[in-house]
C-alpha cells in the first residue's frame, strides 16, 4: 500500500460541512484523508471530499477539502546570532491551534547552521521535548565549529518572523533554492509537513529508491519512501531504500535538498511547488546550492558519506539464480560457461543452499559441507568468486546456534509487550536482530566469522534487510 495510506492513518479530523467548489482539487495537490478500503460514507461523514480516480491510481479518492488544510503557523522570537548561524524560537500563532492533524505542538526550536559556504542545515523540532532523529551512531556526519565569513558563502538565508518562513538564496543567480510555505508549514506530534515553492520550469530528479522508465519526475508524482520488500520489477512503487533527497536542474545549473527523517513519508511534486509529508521526527533539513549535478553530489556526499570503493573482481562478470536444486547442479553451470567461452568472475547462491532457509547452514543433502568447500576452492583455483546470500531473519529453533545465542544475549527486537518480536519469513517463525543493541554487532560478527570459517566466501548478498515481514 502507498505510504500515504499509512500517514492517513494517524490523522485525527473534524467534520467539515463541504461545498462543491472545496472540493475543486487539482489531483496533486489532494491530501489523502482516507485509509485503505474506505468507502464514500467513512469518507464523507469524516468531512473529506470523495472522488473516484481510477483502480491503482496514485491520486487519493478520499481527500481534503481545499488544497492545503490551513495550518496555524509560527512566530519566530528569540533569534539570536550563533558561531555557526542562527537559533531562535517558534511559538504557536494561535490560542486555539489546528486540530486537522492532532494538535500542533506550540514550541518549536529553530536552528540555522552554515556548515559549508555551499550548505545550510535547517533543523527544527519540539523544544520541550526529545523526538526520534537519525542518530549520529548511525550516520556520523561532521559539523561546523567556525563562523564562515559571509562573503565567502554561496547563498544567504533570509526569513520572515510571523508567520514565520524562510528562503535559502544562491548568491550567484538570486534562485531560491529552498522557500518555506508558512501557510501550509504543520508540526504535529505524527505528521509533519513542509512545503517548498519551485521553479516551474524546474527538473527534480531523485527521491528514489522507485523503478521508473523517467528519471525527472513529473508534475502530480507522488513518492512514498518506506523501504520494503519489493520486487524491482514493479513500477513507480517503494522499493529496499528510502533517499529523500533531490536534485534539481533549473536555467542549466543545480542545486540540492536532503530532508534528514527516516520516518515514513510522501513527497509530492507540484506545477511551483514540493511537499514533504512525515509520520514523526524531527525537520532536519539540508539545502544544496551546487551548482553543478557534480557539485551538489559532493556537498551531499559530504554529509552522508562517501561510497565505499567496491572490490575490482564484483565489477566483473556475475551469474545468480534462485532455484537451484543442488551444488551439483551450480557445479554444472560454472562448468558449462567455460566449455562456451562465456567470462564468469563471480558465482551467487540463493537461499536454497541452506537447511530449512537458516541462515549459516547449508542443506545437508543437496549442498553438503564438504562439496560446496571443494566447489569453492576450485572457484578460487581459478581466479573466481563465490557470494552467498544471507537474511537477517533468525528462525526460532531450538538448538539452532544463532537462534540459542541470540535468546542468551537478548539482541532480538521486541514487541510492543517487550518479548521478542515474531515475524514470519522464508523459515517461517523469526526474530530479528535488533542492530542498534550494544551486543548486536559482536553477536553478528561472530555467526558470520563462525560461517566464514565454513566456506571462504568472498562477499555476502545482503538480503530482506528493509527489513521484510510475511506477516501483514
Amino acid at each position: 500500500e502507498k505510504m500515504s495510506k499509512v500517514v492517513a492513518a494517524f490523522l485525527l479530523v473534524l467534520p467539515l460541512t463541504l461545498s462543491l467548489s472545496t472540493c475543486s482539487v487539482n489531483d496533486y495537490d489532494k491530501k489523502d484523508c482516507g485509509f485503505y478500503g474506505i468507502d464514500q460514507g467513512g469518507c464523507e461523514s469524516k468531512g473529506c471530499c470523495w472522488v473516484p480516480a481510477g483502480t491503482n491510481s496514485q491520486t487519493p479518492w478520499c481527500f481534503y477539502a481545499g488544497a492545503d488544510p490551513i495550518a496555524t503557523g509560527y512566530t519566530l522570537t528569540s533569534m539570536t546570532e550563533t558561531v555557526t548561524g542562527y537559533e531562535g524560537t517558534l511559538n504557536i500563532r494561535s490560542s486555539t491551534p489546528s486540530t486537522t492533524y492532532g494538535a500542533d505542538i506550540a514550541k518549536l526550536s529553530l536552528k540555522v547552521v552554515f556548515e559549508s559556504e555551499s550548505t545550510v542545515r535547517v533543523k527544527i523540532t519540539d523544544a520541550s521535548k526529545s523526538r526520534w532523529e537519525i542518530p549520529e551512531t548511525l550516520l556520523s556526519r561532521t559539523h561546523a565549529s567556525v563562523k564562515i565569513p559571509t562573503s565567502q558563502l554561496n547563498f544567504r538565508v533570509e526569513y520572515t518572523e510571523t508567520p514565520f518562513s524562510f528562503q535559502v538564496i544562491r548568491n550567484a543567480d538570486n534562485l531560491a533554492l529552498f522557500s518555506l510555505d508558512s501557510a501550509s508549514f504543520v508540526f504535529t506530534n505524527q505528521y509533519i509537513q513542509v512545503k517548498t515553492s519551485i521553479d516551474k520550469s524546474a527538473k527534480t530528479y531523485g527521491l528514489g529508491e522507485s523503478t521508473r522508465l523517467t528519471q525527472a519526475l513529473s508534475v502530480g508524482t507522488t513518492v512514498t519512501l518506506w523501504a520494503a520488500d519489493m520486487a524491482s520489477l514493479v513500477m513507480n512503487t517503494n522499493l529496499y531504500g528510502s533517499f529523500p533527497y533531490y536534485v534539481q536542474l533549473v536555467n542549466g545549473l543545480a542545486h540540492g535538498v536532503m530532508m534528514l527523517n527516516s520516518n515514513g513519508m510522501d513527497v509530492s511534486v507540484g506545477a511551483a511547488d514540493i511537499t514533504f509529508a512525515m509520520i514523526g521526527g524531527v525537520v532536519d533539513l539540508y539545502v544544496f546550492a551546487g551548482s553543478s549535478p557534480s557539485e551538489v553530489v559532493q556537498q551531499y556526499t559530504e554529509v552522508v558519506g562517501r561510497p565505499a570503493m567496491m572490490p575490482y573482481w564484483s565489477l566483473g562478470f556475475h551469474n545468480c539464480k534462485y532455484g537451484y536444486t543442488s551444488i551439483y547442479q551450480v557445479e554444472a553451470v560454472v562448468a558449462n560457461y567455460s566449455a562456451a567461452n562465456i567470462p564468469l568472475d563471480t558465482q551467487w547462491v540463493d537461499i536454497d543452499y541452506m537447511q530449512a532457509y537458516r541462515d549459516f547452514t547449508f542443506d545437508s543433502v543437496n549442498f553438503p559441507l564438504n562439496e560446496v568447500v571443494s566447489f569453492v576452492d576450485g572457484l578460487h583455483k581459478n581466479g573466481q568468486h563465490f557470494v552467498p546470500i544471507i537474511d537477517p531473519g533468525i528462525m526460532v529453533y531450538a538448538g539452532y546456534d544463532a537462534y540459542e545465542k541470540g535468546l542468551q544475549q537478548d539482541v532480538f527486537v521486541k514487541d510492543v509487550s517487550g518479548g521478542n518480536y515474531l515475524g514470519q519469513v522464508w523459515p517461517g517463525p523469526t526474530h530479528f536482530p535488533d542492530f542498534f543493541h550494544p551486543k548486536a554487532q559482536a553477536y553478528w560478527t561472530e555467526q558470520i566469522q563462525g560461517f566464514h570459517d565454513m566456506v571462504s566466501f568472498d562477499g555476502i548478498w545482503i538480503d530482506m534487510n528493509e527489513i521484510a515481514n510475511f506477516c501483514n
